[in-house]
This record gives structure tokens, C-alpha cells and sequence, in this order.
């Protein structure tokens, strides 16, 4: 029976593969549905939940879900996904993983489950900045600062529109895209944010949840605006409605590295900081 379902998700990838092939809009909606939601899947497994469910956002095991206060409807139809089977071997004198085959497991997305009064909220991606009383410069003296800083690393582009007009920005791990907006704080927040998913959540190295990726994405945005006397009061309801299962302490300590390198820069590049006194 494994091994007749292994098989079905196998053509099941296979089939949608040929789709794309053939057919460019569809190739075209499937690229946003990665970027928009689930750039840190495999291949694989994107692939899978785009055929079972296009109009996925948010998905999680029933436990996952349970976890968070919340329990799928009923007749809800489970989306299957492969995850890797991994034992650690010594090769070479030193311990490592091996994936030595994959299981099937069932996931539901956020249009599926219903809050219980324990639910936690399930947050959007909301990265909105403001400034408070206490900010120094101009709003758009902040954001060529932080533009001008960020292109030390990695190009930007600027967007009229998202495929998903709720997105203000993204990466694919070699551009940053923003959309444009009359918020200059708001984009250089944007820009902050995804420049972390940039530097550390395209590395094949590390498999990290979205959960976490969107912790330190968000840590990047807090210090960027703490550092600056923007208003970040709505970072943290956005943190501890992310944080469940992910060490934040140790996240914090990593993403803290990359902003003090970003905001005061070192003997090769810029930070935001000297950037925006000579403006």
C-alpha cells in the first residue's frame, strides 16, 4: 500500500511537470505560488501541494495544527507531501545524515482548519513601519540609506505590483524585489526584511522551517527599527505568534550578527549608519 501511494505522488509530480512544459501561464502561476509561499520546500514537495491545492498558503501537519488551537474541518481532503527518511552514518571517520528514502505525509492548509478558543493567530506576512517621535532623519533619507547599503550585496528591484497584491516584497536568493510605495520607512523595512531571507535562507546547508525563516526575517526588521526609533510595536505580536517550536534565542544571536554588519558596517562595505550621514 506504501509503496502503491509512493508511486502515485511520484507520476502525480511527473504529471504536473509536463504541464508546465506545455503550458507557459500555468509554468508562469506556479513560479508566483513558489515565491509567494513556499520558497523553502523542496521542488518536490511544491510541487505536490500546487497540484492538490493551488490556492495553498499555509500548510501543516494535523498535530502542527492542533498544536496552535486549531482543528481541521471536517471533510477537509489531506494534501500529500514526501518527507526524507534520515539516519546519521560514518563515513570518512565523521557522523553524518543520509536520506535513505522518503514517507508520505498528510498536511492541510490554513483554508482548512477552524480556531478552537486556545488558537493562536495566524499571521500574514505584515512588515509595515512607521516612524515615533523619536526618529532622527527623513523617511526618504532612511530608505536610500538602507537601498544604498543592501545593493553592497545583493540587486534590487523595484515592483509595481506582486502577483499577490498583500506582498511587499520577496527574494529568489539572487534578487530582492520590493514593491513601490509612497511609505519610504515601510520599504526600507521591506528591504531589511527580505535581505535576510536573502543571506540566510537560500543556503542548502541548513533546511529551516518557514516558521523560523519568517522569526529571523521579522529579528532583522526589530533591530533594523529599534536601532533607528522607528515604531515596531506590531513586530513583536508578529514574533510571538511565529515563535512556537523555533529557538528564538538562537536565531536572535544569528540574525544580531548580520544587522550590527549592515547597520555599522565593516572594512568592506557600508552600514546604514555612515551611509546615512553622508546623505
Amino acid at each position: 500500500m506504501m509503496d502503491e501511494k509512493m508511486l502515485k505522488l511520484k507520476n502525480g509530480i511527473d504529471e504536473k511537470i509536463e504541464d508546465f512544459l506545455q503550458n507557459s501561464e500555468e509554468l508562469k502561476r506556479f513560479i508566483a505560488f513558489r515565491k509567494n509561499n513556499f520558497y523553502d520546500y523542496s521542488i518536490r514537495n511544491t510541487i505536490l501541494i500546487y497540484k492538490q491545492n493551488p490556492n495553498a498558503t499555509l500548510v501543516a501537519g494535523i498535530k502542527k495544527w492542533n498544536e496552535l488551537g486549531y482543528k481541521v474541518k471536517k471533510g477537509s481532503r489531506a494534501i500529500s507531501i514526501l518527507v526524507p527518511l534520515i539516519r546519521n552514518i560514518i563515513k570518512d571517520g565523521k557522523e553524518k545524515e543520509e536520506v535513505y528514502g522518503y514517507r508520505p505525509v498528510n498536511v492541510f492548509d490554513k483554508s482548512q482548519v477552524e480556531a478552537t478558543e486556545n488558537a493562536v493567530e495566524i499571521p500574514n506576512i505584515d512588515v509595515e513601519m512607521k516612524m515615533s517621535k523619536e526618529f532622527k532623519y527623513t523617511p526618504m533619507k532612511l530608505y536610500r540609506a538602507v537601498k544604498k547599503c543592501v545593493e553592497q550585496y545583493a540587486p534590487i528591484e523595484l515592483k509595481k505590483t506582486f502577483f499577490n497584491e498583500e506582498i511587499s516584497g520577496q527574494t529568489d536568493g539572487k534578487t530582492i524585489y520590493i514593491k513601490k510605495s509612497n511609505n519610504r520607512i515601510d520599504m526600507a523595512g521591506v528591504m531589511i526584511h527580505e535581505f535576510i531571507h536573502y543571506n540566510c535562507h537560500f543556503d542548502n546547508k541548513e533546511k529551516i522551517s518557514k516558521s523560523r525563516a519568517e522569526i529571523e526575517a521579522e529579528l532583522g526588521a526589530l533591530i533594523f527599527g529599534t536601532h533607528f526609533d522607528l515604531d515596531v510595536s506590531g513586530t513583536y505580536k508578529y514574533l510571538s505568534s511565529y515563535r512556537r517550536g523555533v529557538d528564538i534565542e538562537k536565531s536572535f544571536e544569528k540574525v544580531l550578527g548580520i544587522m550590527e554588519k549592515v547597520i555599522y558596517g565593516n572594512e568592506e562595505k557600508q552600514g546604514i549608519q555612515e551611509i546615512i550621514l553622508g546623505l
